[in-house]
């Protein structure tokens, strides 16, 4: 029996319209198959299937506004390998609960890393029995591989996966960074397999003589958070993204540069035909916020002078940043507070702040208009990852990946309600505009409110739980499904 389910009078945001559209939305076997002006009586129940109890479920969406499924394109949720820290089980569930419907995975924090096929096959079989929303992978080009060897990875590899990563420079001994020569071999293999490759941009040269500095000048001293953002300075991103863009030559445009932390590194991405993202945190803080936040704000790059907070909301409103990710990657407290700035883990788990926070300070604070918002949640990663036939967008034939939001509420960002393993985040206690009631991946309700159940109708999923805190993942690990390039 086919799975229906109808949203009435609920508020979309729809493609191409400035403006929020009142509509019903039909949903079908997990694709939306009909959005029609609300009240349209083109969908409706038949007398006989409600008393036979075969017909849709059907939700109040009254005062909700509905948006498609955020696409976080930039996670670690390190399984298998590193699940001290992540893994997909409590990583997909902290997406569900902050309105992501799609994740990308990163090769690089897994044992084994992702630069093979037997890789892939050994991470899928680890992981698809856990994920709550659905998912895709990277493939990796670390400085082990020699020229056969990457010839194979990218071969064998890009039917399976959305893009392929590698570093300009890495901690990571299972994971080197490129050489020059490396990246340039690199890019054109995969332009050739029509896959993006990204590329953590930092150079590693203006990295080494600052660090050199900065210890000199230190002297026996301890070091402090100055020490560590001043050793990776903005030109570290900006000299790394010019490097990559002349050895990119003809295939610049399967450049991707990740979180892009640096306001002038993102304009040479825009002149030179490339795309690139930023993240959260580099849009809501700056350097002088280390002094309150500790290792709860460090990241690699790291946040930079406040100016750039400012320019880097204005790029991404003019479309000069693509999109936003979280690079979601959490720590143990022992991890991150190691009492030295230069030794504490470096990472966020922010795929659950991602969508409340761009939606908050980015669409209801004016700075993003409505369009522009959904290219940078969920409409630009599909289409840079070729995930965009299905997702990505409120359209008849697509997934329906939705998230339901109650814009007249604020929401306390709560550490303690996060699903993810590390609770350690320097969006704790923000306090955003709107609130995620309800999270649908291919129509079925993944994580719910209560203020979805006091609508009256929520699906059958939902109402058979006790919903006694302001959300609860409803869904079942094992849902979430396994998507490549041009998935439909």
């Amino acid at each position: 029996m086919s799975r229906q389910m109808i949203l009435r009078n609920v508020a979309a945001a729809l493609p191409g319209e400035a403006d929020f559209v009142l509509v019903d939305v039909l949903v079908k076997d997990g694709k939306f198959t009909k959005i029609v002006p609300a009240g349209n009586a083109e969908i409706t129940v038949s007398a006989k299937d409600s008393a036979q109890g075969v017909g849709p479920e059907i939700l109040d969406g009254s005062g909700l506004m509905m948006f498609p499924g955020a696409i976080d394109s930039h996670v670690h949720f390190d399984e298998p390998g590193f699940t001290h820290r992540e893994d997909f089980a409590h990583g997909t569930q902290e997406a569900a609960r902050g309105g992501v419907t799609t994740v990308v995975d990163m090769p690089c924090t897994s044992l084994p890393p992702i630069t093979s096929l037997a890789a892939l096959e050994n991470k899928l079989s680890v992981v698809s029995s856990k994920a709550f929303i659905d998912y895709a992978f990277y493939g990796g080009i670390s400085g082990h591989l020699s020229p056969l060897e990457m010839e194979k990875t990218v071969s064998e590899l890009a039917p399976k996966v959305v893009g392929f990563k590698c570093y300009t420079i890495s901690g990571m001994e299972t994971f080197l960074a490129v050489t020059a020569e490396q990246f340039a071999k690199a890019i054109r293999l995969c332009a050739d397999a029509g896959r993006p490759l990204l590329l953590h941009a930092e150079d590693p040269d203006v990295i080494r003589k600052a660090s050199e500095t900065l210890a000199r000048d230190r002297g026996d001293k301890v070091p402090t958070w100055r020490d560590y953002y001043a050793s990776r300075p903005k030109e570290a991103e900006i000299v790394a993204v010019n490097k990559a863009i002349e050895l990119a030559q003809g295939a610049v445009k399967w450049l991707h540069i990740v979180h892009v932390g640096t306001a002038d590194a993102a304009r040479s991405v825009a002149r030179s035909g490339a795309t690139c993202e930023t993240c959260a945190h580099y849009l809501a803080f700056d350097e002088d916020d280390f002094a309150t936040r500790d290792a709860a704000l460090k990241t690699a790059p790291p946040v930079k002078d406040a100016a750039q907070k400012g320019m880097l909301w204005r790029l991404l409103a003019q479309g000069d940043i693509n999109f936003v990710t979280s690079d979601h990657a959490g720590a143990p407290d022992y991890e991150k507070f190691t009492g030295n700035p230069l030794t504490a883990y470096g990472g966020i788990p922010g795929t659950g702040t991602l969508f409340p926070y761009v939606l908050s300070e980015g669409l209801f604070a004016g700075r993003l208009a409505l369009q522009r918002f959904l290219e940078a949640t969920s409409g630009g990663a599909a289409k840079r990852f070729g995930l965009d036939k299905a997702k990505g967008s409120i359209a008849v034939g697509k997934d329906a990946d939705f998230v339901l939001v109650d814009p007249n509420v604020t929401t306390l960002f709560d550490p303690a309600k996060m699903y993810s393993k590390s609770h350690i985040t320097p969006f704790a206690g923000m306090r955003l505009a709107g609130a995620v009631v309800g999270t649908f991946v291919r129509g079925f309700c993944v994580f719910g409110s209560r203020r979805l159940v006091a609508s009256g109708s929520v699906p059958s999923e939902l109402a058979s739980k006790v919903v006694s805190t302001d959300g609860v993942i409803v869904g079942s690990p094992g849902y979430g499904k396994f998507i490549q390039w041009g998935y439909a």
